[in-house]
């Protein structure tokens, strides 16, 4: 069985008559059209504004709360050559952010230089301290971007020291608002701004768009990368942006990005909404984790080609520095983790972890776990990270009501940043196991995946993969479509990138897929077991490989039911059979001592006695046959383990092996009485040639005369016995005991994969 990680939804379209309309007006395919309807596009107006984004869908600026105090304000400062700083962040949002204002008060003759404070000594909004350095050096005019509504004591401080404030920011909007000259914010409790969810560089793109008086059609690309990158719902307002923007980054990317792009080995031509999310958006991010984000800024205003590679490389080295940081972190993190089983939320600590990726982290231990993850670095007896979490339990809440462990603490629901004195670590561990059983953690259902539709092998074509790019881009709120993909079997089962990642061909009733997997290669062993139903889901995808391009499954979930076995059975033992992560059972004491001298670790030897007394067990491998059920029943039932892997393996098989005619018993029986002092130790191949009978065959008979003492075999030698009593062969130990492994082969070896799964799933029960 392998359990999906996720709650599975399948949508249910109700009203089949928009689904016609909407094939019929725009000539789309009903998998589209039936998308389309399931997300709430039903009628005609709003399936056209989804699908074709237009410049004039864009609101009018004027609409945001203040945009007329915050654009007389600036302009007022350009007429008279006041010095304007730009205060930023130092994620993607706020690296955007900083460039789309700095540049649209640059076209307009403004002195304006930029800051961006560092994730470290400054942390994150409104920094008093960084406030009155840029006051004493002639600062006039500060604008926030993506941040500053949390602001009011800093900001309070400019506005009574003469520096005027204009904030732009889109985060969550607190009781009270800031002091300032304006406050402009999507979600203005006094505004009336059609959509409220801008990123902050949307946000600084529409008051550079009220400065030029223009939407600034230049600066687009900016605002989607901005969106994306801070996980914005692509709809409305935000997927006009984010639609333009890109088309804008395929024609013709600014300096930048350009270098950006190519020193990832990307082509513009091909950049989507993912090229953001795991190309652009790491590079940039990965400036503010390891120190000094204002480069990204640099980055992005420069008009020179060479110094925006030059920059890109810096870049570049730095985003691998910060990967190679989170490899290392996580292993050490997840290994942390396993000692923690029982926790519901994982709280682990190390030395020397760079700050700057603990929230990266802390994803990673909550997307391999499935539970909320808090990671600490330790520092001078201070512990300080980064909480991830997941849609059952608010870790902001959780932590919220015992701020007394913790010297600084912020965040919201799904994620939050805290300081911790090291001596606190055990006793916030301890709360967070009270608060989870109060959220009721345990018993929260998985996290919900909603399914656009069911689709065999021959639905991944180059028409359905077209048709689907024109519900791009995609994003939050308007997820790449998830197809469940029901599977007959798979093939070709290969591992990628160090077991890391899976990459297999699925056979489904029409024709087989190419299946990838990442993250996901444990499922390797797993998907050599037989099912009664295997699904895997996941997001269409084109792949070109020597000029041949195939379509393919990018797997998001995988379930499978029905089997618990892993179907290892050979007539031949090799050394990579005896590779895997396995305990290797056997029942003959002979082949065991063989395998402990050569099996090396991951594997292990077990004597059958032995694994009584062993509690955790992730495959139990049962490499030859028992005596029988009742020693395989004494196995199964009273060794606890996750599968079994039966390989079965007998030298001899007493199933495919002839069964003694009367007339060979009898030609045996004549060879014994006419000689003497036949060596069958060294002859019996001689003697099976001479009688013309199998080998096999002829053992069995040996032994059954030697039992029934029609013959006597001593050193080898056999000679026959003088009257020997009347007795019927087939009762003889040897012939029962033949009849007998006949039986347990043909129950064991030659059954089908799920016929020996209901006889083993028989066997464990107590």
């Amino acid at each position: 069985m392998i359990n999906a990680r996720y709650d599975w939804h399948f949508p249910e379209v109700k009203n089949g008559a928009a689904v016609k309309n909407l094939m019929e007006t725009f000539g789309i395919p009903e998998l589209i059209a039936k998308i389309l309807v399931n997300r709430g596009y039903e009628e005609v107006e709003q399936a056209q504004a989804f699908l074709r984004p237009d410049i004039d869908q864009l609101y009018d600026p004027y609409l945001l709360h203040d945009m007329d105090a915050a654009i007389e304000r600036i302009q007022q400062a350009i007429d008279h050559g006041e010095r304007i700083v730009v205060y930023g962040d130092y994620d993607v949002d706020g690296i955007t952010a900083t460039a789309i204002m700095t540049m649209a008060l640059e076209i307009l003759g403004a002195d304006v230089d930029y800051f961006v404070p560092n994730r470290f000594t400054d942390g994150y909004g409104p920094n008093l301290s960084q406030y009155q350095r840029l006051a004493a050096d002639g600062m006039n005019l500060l604008i926030t971007v993506d941040n500053g509504v949390s602001g009011q004591e800093p900001i309070a401080w400019l506005m009574a020291n003469g520096v005027d404030v204009i904030v732009t920011d889109h985060h969550e909007l607190p009781v009270t608002l800031p002091e300032a000259v304006a406050v402009v914010h999507p979600r203005h409790p006094a505004g009336h701004y059609p959509f409220g969810g801008l990123s902050g560089a949307g946000v600084a793109f529409k008051v550079a768009s009220a400065l030029l008086e223009v939407p600034a059609d230049e600066l687009l690309d900016l605002a989607a990368i901005g969106a994306i990158a801070d996980v914005m719902d692509i709809v409305d307002e935000n997927r006009t942006i984010v639609a333009l923007g890109l088309e804008n980054l395929r024609q013709d990317a600014r300096p930048g990005l350009a270098a950006l792009l190519a020193s990832a080995g990307t082509d513009p031509a091909s950049l989507d909404s993912a090229t953001i999310g795991f190309t652009i958006g790491p590079r940039l991010n990965a400036l503010g984790r390891m120190g000094d984000a204002s480069l990204g800024v640099r980055l992005l205003l420069t008009d020179d080609p060479l110094k925006a590679g030059k920059i890109a490389a810096t870049v570049e080295q730095l985003n691998q520095e910060r990967r190679e940081l989170v490899d290392v972190i996580t292993a050490a993190a997840l290994e942390m983790a396993t000692a923690l089983d029982d926790d519901p939320v994982l709280v682990v600590a190390g030395t020397d972890w760079h700050e700057g990726v603990l929230g990266i982290v802390a994803a990673r231990l909550v997307e391999q776990t499935g539970k909320p993850a808090i990671v600490l670095n330790t520092d001078a007896g201070v512990l300080k990270g980064s909480a991830r979490s997941v849609p059952a339990f608010d870790i902001f809440k959780a932590l919220d009501g015992h701020r007394d462990l913790m010297t600084a603490f912020g965040g919201h629901a799904s994620a939050a940043g805290m300081t911790v004195p090291a001596e606190n670590l055990q006793p916030l561990r301890d709360v967070l196991r009270d608060e989870a059983n109060q959220q009721a953690l345990a018993t929260a259902g998985l996290p919900t995946l909603q399914i656009a539709d069911t689709l065999s092998g021959a639905d991944f074509n180059a028409d359905n993969y077209a048709a689907l790019k024109i519900l791009a881009p995609f994003g939050a709120g308007n997820p790449e479509p998830l197809f469940a993909v029901p599977l007959t079997g798979v093939e070709n089962v290969k591992t990628m990138s160090q077991d890391k990642h899976l990459r297999l061909t699925g056979m489904t009733k029409t024709r087989s897929v190419p299946i990838v997997a990442f993250g996901r290669g444990d499922l390797a062993t797993d998907l050599t077991s037989h099912f009664d139903e295997l699904t895997f889901v996941g997001t269409m995808s084109e792949n070109t490989f020597n000029g041949q391009t195939s379509y393919q499954l990018l797997t998001k979930d995988v379930q499978a039911v029905g089997s618990s076995i892993l179907d290892w059975r050979t007539n031949k033992l090799t050394n990579q059979l005896f590779s895997q992560p396995a305990h290797y059972v056997f029942f003959n004491q002979k082949m065991y001592q063989q395998a402990t001298g050569f099996m090396k670790a991951p594997a292990q030897a077990v004597w059958w006695e032995d694994a009584f007394n062993m509690t955790s067990i992730g495959t139990l491998a049962m490499v030859d046959l028992p005596a029988d059920l009742a020693q395989l029943h004494e196995l199964l039932a009273f060794v606890p383990a996750k599968r079994w892997a039966p390989i079965f393996y007998t030298k001899h098989s007493a199933y495919l092996q002839k069964t003694p005619t009367k007339a060979e018993f009898g030609l045996v029986y004549k060879f014994a009485v006419a000689h003497h002092d036949v060596n069958v130790r060294a002859q019996l191949q001689d003697l099976a040639i001479y009688l013309k009978i199998d080998l096999q065959v002829l053992v069995l008979i040996l032994q059954v005369f030697n039992e029934a003492k029609f013959v006597k075999i001593e050193n080898g030698l056999m000679n026959s016995l003088p009257s020997p009593a009347k007795v019927a062969l087939e009762t003889m130990p040897s012939y029962q005991k033949f009849l007998a492994k006949r039986e347990l082969e043909k129950d064991l070896i030659y059954s089908t994969t799920a016929q020996l799964d209901a006889l083993l799933s028989k066997l464990a029960q107590p």
